[in-house]
């Protein structure tokens, strides 16, 4: 018998998230509030007709109304909470809690739903890999504080260089990447090159020290294939993104199928 209650609580809460999810909280909050007015006037009404209390009619009306805003508003309050804590916890499984960008997780959930949309309208796209230079080495010299300062630092940057619609995403604990929508290879570098610029130019004051870093990029264009997907690809940024890091860092290299040089 409790299971069935149980359960008959869990189907009513769910019900009631989706009545928010796709009404919003004001319009459910008007539904639900007018159902029950609506709800007590009957049973009230239906009981002083059974009992033939043709005096009690205008209490039926007036009663309800006053009482069952007052009975549902508790039943609201909780759903509320319940939304809000959902909303929370959708945002910290979405989003890095530290730079605010996309987790991995959702950066690539994102970037397959755009890869796979690129695919049938047969858009050009770009994917740059990033990594900041020797990050241990801050983390060692300054503190793992300034490690997050800096990290904030480039989350904050990155976000002032690329545009509305571009996907960025944390990925490890330095390292980032960049999807950038119907944005060719020449235009991708152009980018890269304005975030290099934008980073070294920039310091951070971390307590008494000056901190300044670099980023080593890897960038690749595509014109996706059904056979593509964001796991490749970015793997093949990363490997210039590599090759980037050998070559001295703080510099984009572009992919080709032959990364000598």
């Amino acid at each position: 018998m409790s299971i069935c209650i149980y359960k008959n609580k869990t189907i009513s809460i769910n019900i009631m998230r989706q009545l928010i999810q796709k009404l919003g909280r004001i319009n459910t909050i008007i539904i639900i509030t007018v159902f029950s007015v609506l709800a007590s006037v009957f049973i009230t009404f239906l009981v002083y007709y059974l009992k033939q209390n043709y005096l009690g009619y205008s209490i039926s009306i007036i009663v309800p109304l006053i009482v069952a805003p007052l009975a549902s508003w508790p039943l609201m309050t909780l759903l509320m909470k319940i939304d809000n804590l959902e909303k929370e916890m959708r945002a910290l499984a979405t989003f890095d809690s530290l730079t605010g960008l996309l987790g991995r997780r959702a950066f690539f959930h994102d970037a397959k739903s755009f890869i796979d949309f690129a695919e049938r309208e047969q858009i050009t796209f770009s994917v740059i890999a990033l990594d900041i230079d020797k990050f241990k080495n801050i983390n060692d010299s300054y503190g793992h504080a300034a490690g997050d300062d800096v990290l904030r630092h480039f989350a904050n940057t990155i976000k002032t260089i690329t545009r509305k619609g571009d996907l960025i995403g944390r990925t490890g604990g330095e390292e980032f990447a960049l999807l950038l929508p119907n944005t060719s290879e020449d235009i991708a570098y152009t980018l890269s090159e304005r975030l290099h610029s934008a980073i070294r130019e920039s310091v951070i004051n971390h307590e008494d020290s000056s901190i300044k870093y670099t980023v080593s990029m890897g960038l690749i264009s595509v014109l996706p294939k059904k056979s593509d997907n964001i796991e490749n690809i970015l793997k093949q940024a990363d490997q210039s993104l590599y090759i980037a890091k050998e070559k001295g860092r703080n510099h984009t290299r572009i992919f080709n199928d032959n990364q000598e040089d």
